[in-house]
C-alpha cells in the first residue's frame, strides 16, 4: 500500500476510535507498509492529533476499570505491552477512585462467592482469590477483603 492511501486509511480509523502508536504500526505493517513509511505516517497522526497516547491511556483505563472491572495490574500489563510510557500509565492508573476500586474488588468476590464450589470454605476461598487475583486486583487487596468479608 502507498504512503497517501495508507495515511488516509489510518486517519479514517483513528477519527472512530482511540488507538495507540503501537496499534497503528501493527495495521501499517499487516498492510505491507513500508518501515520508513510507517514512522512517517505515525509521526503525522502524532503531529495531527489522531494519536495520542494520553488520550488513548486515558480512554483505556476508564474502558477496562469501568466496563470489563479490571484491576491495576492487568491494566498496567496490557499498556505496557502496547509500549505506552510507564509515567504515562500510572498518571491514569493513580486517577482510578479509591473508594471505587475497592468496592469493584468487593463486588467480584462477592459475585464469585455465589457461584464457586469447593469441598470446603478453604477450598472455596482459594478459588475466588485466584479468579479475582486473575482479573488484575492486588492479592495483598483481595485476601485482606476475603478476610472481612
Amino acid at each position: 500500500m502507498d504512503f497517501k492511501k495508507a495515511l488516509n486509511k489510518c486517519m479514517y480509523t483513528c477519527s472512530k476510535r482511540e488507538y495507540c502508536a503501537f496499534d497503528v504500526e501493527e495495521k501499517l505493517r499487516k498492510w505491507e507498509v513500508s518501515e520508513a513509511d510507517q514512522i512517517k505516517i505515525i509521526d503525522e497522526l502524532i503531529k495531527e492529533k489522531y494519536i495520542d497516547n494520553n488520550r488513548y491511556v486515558s480512554a483505556f483505563v476508564n474502558d477496562k476499570f469501568v466496563f470489563n472491572h479490571w484491576g491495576k495490574i492487568k491494566i498496567k500489563y496490557h499498556l505496557k505491552q502496547k509500549r505506552i510510557d510507564e509515567k504515562i500509565i500510572n498518571k491514569y492508573i493513580d486517577s482510578i477512585n479509591y473508594s471505587d476500586y475497592e468496592k469493584t474488588i468487593l463486588e467480584e468476590i462477592k459475585k464469585k462467592k455465589k457461584t464457586v464450589t469447593g469441598k470446603n470454605e478453604f477450598e472455596k476461598t482459594q478459588k475466588v482469590a485466584r479468579f479475582v487475583i486473575s482479573k488484575g486486583f492486588e492479592p495483598q487487596k483481595v485476601f485482606d477483603f476475603l478476610q472481612i468479608d
